[in-house]
């Protein structure tokens, strides 16, 4: 029995350093591999009766594969925009489809965050796994906030749905001065200030504020309207004011009250010395059926009791500055990431939006995941549920963008172990040819 034991001992080295063998020829083959985690045979013995004292039975040894999908491995910089990586804790959720379905059997686990827009504006790795996160609104908050926590808030990054983008005028600044002096029986308007702004469809609208000298000392009076392709003004209804100089040459102040007199009821004197104004649907110049939203804005003629703004010195008219920051709609130029995990697009307008939060997926026991194709892994029940989360919040790791996650196999290391277990396999080779001499032997003693 215990030549037959050892026997069978050196048969299960054998078939043990032969999957060890295979173990490192699969590190070797992946050594270039982005985000590949190491496998490591461990061998144990195998048991197959109890010894005692004056019994020993062999049993052999088996090989089981480890590895350790949260180990670190170097990171190694990139030209592309969409290369991330994670230092600490964590994976990057991934769909094996586009359109992730329902279903938490489709989404799968990786490091390999080498990802590239494929022809319909996913983001897709080599692994042909499909990069997962949070849609934001334009605000940037979740889209799902009350179910972040599940795997089915998620959905494919697609960058193609925000091709174009335009941002309606907000805010006007006007910094300008007005001649003192001016004649308040010259032809009105006295002067007149244009400036491009941007309706909610994009549409570039002038508006016009015509400056009218009255017979006031430092007083003029202020309307406000759009002027036309034609080029015709079109007031807009109860956008006046009269506006007050000091001595200065500055808006009357400090209070906002003193420099904005006599307010039409379209505008709103706030404190701080602004006027909002809402430009009502029909007041703004259309073409064809399509009607934007009413415009609200934020006119800012500089700060009452300063001469920053809106100002009344010797000499003629004067723009100096007339701010707005609205814009056309515009193609996407780029797409970025950044270590928060925020996926923004960078349009050629000069706007940028966050469109995207990227989590990360952390598990109580991620030792125990199941590997999958393309350097992925799969949720077990031996490893915990997923908890998903912001990178860099707790104990989730911290983005890297443009930089890509090395293999973790070391060519010498593997090649050290590679030559361990061909010597090994060799000696095992040994028990077997001598467990059969043995066994011939026995057979001889009948002859």
């Amino acid at each position: 029995m215990s030549v037959l034991g050892g026997l069978y001992s050196g048969i299960s080295a054998l078939s043990a350093q032969s999957r060890n063998f295979g173990i490192i020829s699969d590190n070797i083959a992946n050594v270039n591999t982005i985000g590949y985690k190491e496998v490591e045979g461990r061998f144990t013995n195998f048991v197959t009766s109890k010894s005692v004292a004056r019994n020993f039975s062999p049993g052999g040894v088996t090989l089981r594969p480890f590895y350790d999908p949260q180990k670190q491995g170097l990171l190694q910089t990139s030209d592309s925009k969409t290369d991330i990586s994670i230092t600490g804790n964590g994976f990057f959720v991934v769909n094996k489809a586009a359109s992730a379905a329902n279903n938490s059997d489709s989404f799968l686990f990786t490091r390999a965050g080498d990802f590239t827009a494929d022809k319909d504006g996913n983001l897709v790795n080599s692994g042909g796994y499909y990069l997962q996160g949070w849609l934001l609104n334009s605000d940037g908050s979740i889209v799902n906030a009350t179910s972040q926590d599940q795997l089915t808030s998620l959905q494919t990054v697609n960058v193609a749905g925000f091709s174009s983008v335009g941002q309606p005028t907000q805010n006007v600044s006007i910094t300008a001065n007005l001649p003192a002096g001016q004649d308040d029986g010259a032809v009105a308007p006295h002067q007149t200030t244009n400036l491009s702004i941007f309706d909610s469809l994009g549409a570039r609208q002038s508006l016009t504020f015509q400056w009218n000298k009255t017979a006031n000392a430092n007083e003029w009076t202020l309307t406000a309207g759009i002027t036309d392709d034609t080029g015709a003004f079109n007031a807009i209804a109860g956008a006046t004011a009269t506006v007050q100089f000091d001595g200065n040459g500055g808006l009357a102040g400090p209070a906002a009250a003193n420099a904005f007199t006599a307010v039409g009821a379209a505008f709103t004197l706030n404190a701080n010395g602004t006027l909002d104004i809402t430009i009502p649907q029909a007041d703004l110049n259309t073409s064809g059926a399509e009607l934007p939203n009413d415009l609200p804005l934020v006119l800012n003629f500089g700060t009452p009791g300063q001469a920053n703004g809106l100002t009344q010195f010797a000499g003629g008219y004067e723009l100096k500055l007339a701010n707005q920051d609205g814009s056309a709609p515009s193609g996407l130029d780029q797409v970025i990431i950044d270590e928060n995990g925020l996926v923004t697009g960078v349009f050629a307008n000069g706007q940028t939006r966050a469109i995207y939060q990227i989590p990360t997926a952390t598990f109580p026991a991620q030792a125990r995941l199941d590997r999958d194709n393309g350097n992925a892994f799969t949720i077990t029940s031996n490893s915990g549920d997923v908890v998903l989360n912001r990178p860099g919040v707790g104990a989730h790791g911290n983005l890297r963008p443009e930089t890509l996650e090395s293999s973790t196999a070391d060519t010498a290391e593997e090649f050290a172990d590679l030559i361990v277990a061909q010597r090994a396999y060799s000696a095992a080779t040994r028990i077997v040819t001598t467990g059969d001499e043995m066994l011939d032997e026995a057979i001889r003693m009948k002859r």
